[in-house]
Parts: structure tokens; C-alpha cells; sequence
């Protein structure tokens, strides 16, 4: 278990705003102040003493309480269903980088950090606006990251730094997170669509589309030298999925980690492949990934992300093969619907979800590579579901970036040294696909670099379930 539960400091936290925004503030103040060490107790403005912090529209506080101000139009905005004008930011030059502050004036140094703590880890701005994919799923381009060129620069937790200096300036001992004893966390997962490669389906691609009807718009002698690997690999002892299945869990072990595994427990559409959940070849790998302390979680049916009966049936499935009930789950497509998505994750017992990272863009979708609680903003209140946001999909990398193994080198060992900077989780997911060069060159080979690099970063390689609890 990480330790992260260690006992937190009680810090006297007054919070004067009116009663719609209050939950919003003590829920955004809370997120701020856990990777601190510190736990807010809420008190009245005359108790705070000599150590403390002050939130509200009072500038006048003892020089010795942190006071962030909050301004009225900030309320007002937060009582609306608007969407934010990019006019209402302003940047913050810190450590030769330019970073959004989304509320306070311009002339208050910090701004208002606990409205722009909210505004991204609550999912503001892809709750206030219908642009959606064909998969139903928020797109990056419709983002303020896209817009701002900050998706790999994770503003909440700059914010966090700068409220740690603060605090320290005024004498408030600051503990920081540790994941069992390391400063930062690599968070390999799996995503298992498939138990094998060539079924019916991919053998009708390689043969008729890719073949005979030239789907891929190919000279012939290029397609014929595709269709003899692709002979080849089909009739070669052991399909590559299922060695990939196998091979990544050895890889993690070797390293002296654990690793989070997706399963697929229903099908309900085309974009759903079935494979039995009695499979003989699954029930030894679910055996050995339990034996070996690996966790698995569910990877719910394309239709599953607002399908109660369906997500209550996947995860009943797969908790009859496991030892104990599943904790984790990532929609299928990264699909996500609010508020649909997280009630039904909360509804179905499931305490962590990592389903919020951009399909076509690594990078941080809320601004924060920390573990964060999950807002229901129709009903005003936390949700009793975590979210460890995913980080790198590497599809994204190779599919939609279209990075070449370098550049996906680079670019992943870059977000991991953001991850490290703030003391986070690197969430990162690779599928079953990996060392099928046929298909998918140089994406085993982007996966043993990552975790060799994240040994040498100091890294501990950790399951998602042995990041909690967070809230102990």
C-alpha cells in the first residue's frame, strides 16, 4: 500500500463564499492540500489564529494567514452553466515558463488558484460544451490546452507548488506525497481487447482488403511481401497477442514492479471484440497475474460507459474470477459521458477510474498528474471515485501524433520528468499488441524503454489500486 495515508496536519481553512460555491471550494482546497501533507479543518474567520488560510472576499486577514481572494464575477461565473472566455486568464511567468491562471485579476500575484484547481479537475470546460468525436468522447482540439499549447504542462499542479511556497513562507510545514517511499509513481496498465490476433476478421483484412482489394493503396510486390509476413506470423507457433499478454507482465516483474490489467467481461457492438470469460487460456493468466500481486480491473463494452445493466453485468462477470471484487476500471474507447460515466462507476463500487487522458494526445486532460476525487457538478458534490488520469496511451503516440519511435522516446520521457518534477503518477497504457512489428513496429521495444527509464528516474512501478487509499 502506498504511503500516502500517512496522517496528514489539520490546516484551520476559512472559506467565506455563498452556500452553491462553498462545496466547490472545500472540495478544489482539499485536492490542493492532499499532496501537501495537509488536511483542511474548516473553522470561522475569527478562529483561523496565526496560521492559516483565509478564501473569500475579505483582503483584510493578519498578515500571517495565507488569504486567497475570490471575486464576485468568479461566483457568478461558477453559477452559470458558461462556458470560460479565454479572455478572463492571464499567464504567470514561473521557472521561464508561461502558465494560465483562469481567475483572479491579474494584478493579485497568484490569482485565484482554488477557482482554477476547480474549474479543471471538476471538468468544467467538457461539461459546458457538446463538441464531441465520433466516439462521443471530448476531443482535444476543443480544449484550452490545445488552444494554449499547455496539454503537457499540468496547471493544477504548478498551482500546488505555488501554494506550498506560500505556506512555507508563513512557517506551515509542508510533507509531500510518497508512493511507497519513492517521490513519483510509473503506473503501468493494460487495456486487453483481444485474446488473440488472428480471428476470422483479421484474416479476411489481410487477405481480402489488404490483398486482393488493396485497401492500403499498395504496389503489388509490396502487397505480396506483406501477405508472406502476414503467412508467416499466422502459422508461427503462439499468437503474438498472447505473448505480448504474457511478456509485458514479465517485463514489469523484472523491474521489481506491478501493473494494472483491463479485461474485457462483454460485447455489445462493432466495436466490441467477445472473448469468453471462461477461456481457459484467461483463467491461467488470471492466476498468474493474481499470484504475482498484479491487479485487474474491468474494461467495460463500448455501450458500457452509460449503460447501467451493462456495466453491472461485466463487472459481476469478473468478479466471480477474481479473489476479490474489482477497484478499477477504464472505459472501453476511453468513452465517458458526464455525469452518466462516474455515477455508474460510483453506483457499481468501483473506487478508481482512469479513463480521463485525450484518445488522440498524451498529456493531462485535468491539468494534474495527481490522483484526484471525481466531481458530479449537477449535484454539487464530490463523487467517492478517484480518478488517476491517464498520462500516455500509445496509440495516441504512433497512431494520431504519428510519432515516430524517437519522437515517442522523447516525448514520453518528457512527460515523465513533468511527473516526477510535481512528485505524481505517470498513468500509461499499453495494449496486448506489443512486439507485433507487423502491425505495430517499435511499440514493444517504446515499452521496455519507458520502464527502464522510469527505474532510472527513481520511479516506483506501481498497480493503480496500490496508489489508494488517498483519502485515509
Amino acid at each position: 500500500m502506498a504511503d500516502s495515508s500517512h496522517n496528514r496536519t489539520p490546516l484551520p481553512c476559512c472559506i467565506e463564499a455563498p452556500a452553491d460555491y462553498l462545496p466547490k471550494a472545500q472540495y478544489a482546497l482539499q485536492m490542493l492540500l492532499l499532496p501537501l501533507g495537509l488536511e483542511p479543518a474548516w473553522v470561522e474567520k475569527e478562529a483561523l489564529g496565526k496560521q492559516g488560510l483565509y478564501y473569500g472576499p475579505d483582503a483584510t486577514q493578519d498578515a500571517e494567514v495565507l488569504t486567497i481572494l475570490l471575486n464576485p464575477r468568479t461566483v457568478s461565473f461558477f453559477a452559470s452553466e458558461a462556458r470560460y472566455q479565454p479572455e478572463q486568464m492571464h499567464w504567470i511567468e514561473w521557472k521561464g515558463e508561461r502558465w494560465p491562471v483562469l481567475f483572479g485579476e491579474a494584478d493579485t500575484p497568484r490569482g485565484d488558484l482554488v477557482a482554477s484547481v476547480f474549474f479543471w479537475l471538476s471538468g468544467w470546460q467538457e461539461q459546458t460544451t457538446t463538441t464531441r468525436d465520433r466516439h462521443g468522447r471530448f476531443p482535444h482540439a476543443a480544449s484550452l490546452q490545445a488552444q494554449w499549447g499547455t496539454t503537457t504542462r499540468p496547471a493544477v499542479d504548478a498551482y500546488r507548488v505555488w501554494l506550498a511556497e506560500d505556506l512555507e513562507a508563513l512557517g506551515i510545514p509542508i510533507h509531500r506525497r510518497k508512493w511507497q517511499g519513492a517521490d513519483w509513481a510509473l503506473c503501468p496498465t493494460h487495456d486487453i481487447d483481444y485474446l488473440k490476433k488472428w480471428r476470422k476478421g483479421m484474416i479476411y483484412r489481410e487477405v481480402v482488403e489488404y490483398l486482393l482489394r488493396n485497401f492500403r493503396k499498395e504496389p503489388f510486390a509490396q502487397r505480396l511481401q506483406r501477405f508472406g509476413a502476414f503467412l508467416r506470423d499466422w502459422l508461427r507457433s503462439g499468437d503474438r497477442y498472447r505473448t505480448a499478454f504474457e511478456r509485458m507482465q514479465h517485463e514489469v516483474e523484472q523491474r521489481g514492479g506491478k501493473a494494472t490489467y483491463f479485461l474485457k467481461m462483454g460485447a455489445h457492438g462493432e466495436h466490441d471484440t467477445y472473448y469468453n470469460p471462461q477461456d481457459s487460456y484467461l483463467a491461467a493468466r488470471i492466476a498468474a497475474l493474481q499470484a504475482s500481486g498484479f491487479e485487474i480491473g474491468l474494461h467495460p463494452s463500448y455501450y458500457a460507459h452509460n449503460h447501467a445493466f451493462y456495466l453491472h453485468e461485466e463487472r459481476d462477470r469478473l468478479a466471480a474470477l477474481l479473489v476479490s471484487a474489482p477497484r478499477s476500471v477504464r472505459q472501453h474507447y476511453l468513452r465517458y459521458e458526464w455525469p452518466t460515466t462516474p455515477r455508474l462507476h460510483e453506483e457499481t463500487d468501483f473506487s478508481i477510474d482512469s479513463s480521463l487522458g485525450f484518445a488522440e494526445h498524451v498529456g493531462f486532460r485535468h491539468a494534474t498528474c495527481h490522483p484526484f476525487k471525481l466531481y458530479d457538478l449537477a449535484a454539487n458534490r464530490p463523487l467517492d471515485v478517484w480518478e488517476v488520469p491517464l498520462t500516455v496511451m500509445e496509440s495516441a503516440l504512433f497512431n494520431r501524433q504519428h510519432y515516430t519511435p524517437e519522437e515517442a522516446r522523447a516525448a514520453t520521457e518528457a512527460l515523465m520528468a513533468t511527473c516526477q518534477r510535481f512528485g505524481g503518477v505517470a498513468v500509461m497504457l499499453w495494449h496486448n499488441v506489443l512486439w507485433d512489428e507487423l502491425d505495430h513496429p517499435g511499440w514493444g521495444a517504446h515499452f521496455l524503454e519507458t520502464l527502464d527509464a522510469a527505474s532510472t528516474r527513481g520511479a516506483q512501478i506501481m498497480a493503480l489500486r496500490d496508489l489508494m487509499p488517498l483519502a485515509g
